[in-house]
């Protein structure tokens, strides 16, 4: 196993090497030159040129703006975009970043976040002739905001990992793998490959509705070539309702899942999952959400746990500048049983917090540091450890999780990912106890 791991992580450093060497071979160019070429209209020049001075000093103004000017001309919105909202992060209060994604928005037909910050402008001391361009921009919006629009958003996710302990899964937000039982030998490692897609879809018809249409669905597969009894296949569904406004996002969403674990059907999940999220500014965003859902296992084996299920989690997220992220979020959930079968623990109470950060380094890298404690407490004495010793007790786990990550950005929608996560999880019962390591090495791709 740590042969493979250290394998993983040296071809990893070698990645990351050759093409810090390739960027450092390219010509270095000076900000008198990229500003010449941008004035001479030599736009995807000065686009590339300004795109490697900003990868040195992310929180440049001027390297900001004229690569997101540049990005305009060669249409390139969603780069110009990132640029001025670098420069806000800095310096929430400058104009003419703010009137520039006004006008990136307006490009990409995203009316409300253009109106959003044109407006502010108009409202500001700008001078006569800019506000008089704003109400030009208004009244073209104001005629065509009621035609019906779509918008979709993806991302891919390929991956190869190795877990030192497939017989304790992670849990996450949308699925429970099986636990272990007191008849395992000893810890399973295997190494795999995860394949993950996500589509999120959009649909406005502000003539008919005040509201939006969303769809957002997931896919997942993890296929294990020599442990096959742990491969999973899992899609989500989630369609919502949902009305935006100063700031404020509203999401009524229902909620869908199914999953299939080695080879069987196993778990489906259905209920409703609304989110309530406000975003005052472009350095922080804040979410709740609230799930309810009824949990029904598909095989006869796994049918006592049978549950409902309910989650409350709030996400805070803070940026720092142009370099610092940092975010907490606070999970409570529970589950109750829907049968009356006592051989298998399904009453809990959970608490998770989690906390992190990431840091944005030259030439297009990144980490970041995420740690998470949780508590669970089962509501009911453990059915094995009464069956085999009479002893009346409850199971309590305190799980402790680190996770690494470093991350390059190979191209605008292109990046890799080492991430090396441990996972001690401590028990009242000490069958339960488990440790385990995950090296995974992923490639990530936004359409």
């Amino acid at each position: 196993m740590k042969k493979w791991i250290w394998g993983v992580v040296a071809s990893t450093v070698v990645l990351v090497q050759g093409q810090a060497y390739a960027g450092d071979v390219q010509a270095t160019v000076s900000y008198t030159q990229a500003l010449e070429l941008y004035k001479q209209k030599k736009y995807q020049a000065s686009y590339q040129a300004f795109l490697q001075l900003v990868s040195t000093d992310y929180g440049n103004v001027n390297y900001n703006y004229y690569l997101g000017r540049s990005a305009f001309f060669i249409k390139d919105y969603h780069e110009a975009i990132g640029s001025y909202e670098r420069i806000l992060i800095s310096y929430p209060h400058n104009q003419r970043a703010k009137l520039e994604l006004g006008r990136m928005y307006y490009e990409l037909g995203d009316f409300v976040q253009s109106k959003r910050y044109l407006m502010e402008v108009l409202d500001s001391n700008a001078p006569e002739t800019v506000k008089n361009n704003i109400r030009v921009y208004l009244a073209r919006m104001s005629a065509i905001d009621n035609k019906p629009h779509n918008s979709v958003r993806a991302t891919l996710l390929g991956s190869v990992f190795y877990d030192s302990n497939l017989n304790y899964s992670p849990q996450s937000d949308n699925f429970q793998l099986p636990s272990g039982t007191l008849n395992f030998p000893s810890d399973i490692g295997a190494w795999g490959s995860e394949q993950m897609l996500t589509v999120n879809h959009r649909y406005d018809n502000p003539k008919k509705y005040g509201f939006a249409f969303k769809n957002d669905v997931t896919l997942y597969n993890r296929w294990l070539p020599n442990q096959t009894d742990y491969n999973i296949l899992f899609g989500s569904y989630m369609p919502a309702l949902s009305w935006h406004k100063k700031g404020w996002t509203t999401d009524a969403a229902l909620y869908v899942d199914d999953m299939t674990y080695g080879k069987n059907p196993y778990l489906m999940s259905y209920g409703i999952a609304p989110t309530i999220s406000y975003m005052p500014d472009l350095t922080q965003f804040v979410s709740t959400q609230f799930k309810l859902l009824k949990k029904d296992y598909q095989s006869s084996v796994y049918r006592d746990r049978d549950a409902q299920y309910m989650q409350l989690a709030m996400l805070y997220q803070k940026r720092i500048g142009a370099l610092w992220t940092w975010y907490g979020q606070g999970v409570v959930e529970s589950e109750q049983k829907q049968r009356s079968s006592d051989t298998v623990n399904v009453d809990y109470q959970a608490l998770t917090a989690r906390l992190g950060m990431n840091y944005l380094f030259p030439k297009g890298y990144s980490a970041g540091i995420l740690g998470e404690y949780q508590q669970k407490q089962y509501l009911q004495d453990d059915f094995w450890l009464k069956s085999l010793s009479g002893a009346n007790k409850r199971q309590t786990d305190t799980k402790l999780t680190l996770t690494a990550t470093l991350t390059k950005d190979i191209q605008q929608t292109l990046s890799a990912q080492l991430k090396l996560s441990v996972v001690q999880n401590n028990s009242t019962i000490k069958i339960y106890e488990y440790q385990k390591n995950v090296v995974t090495l992923n490639l990530i791709k936004r359409f």
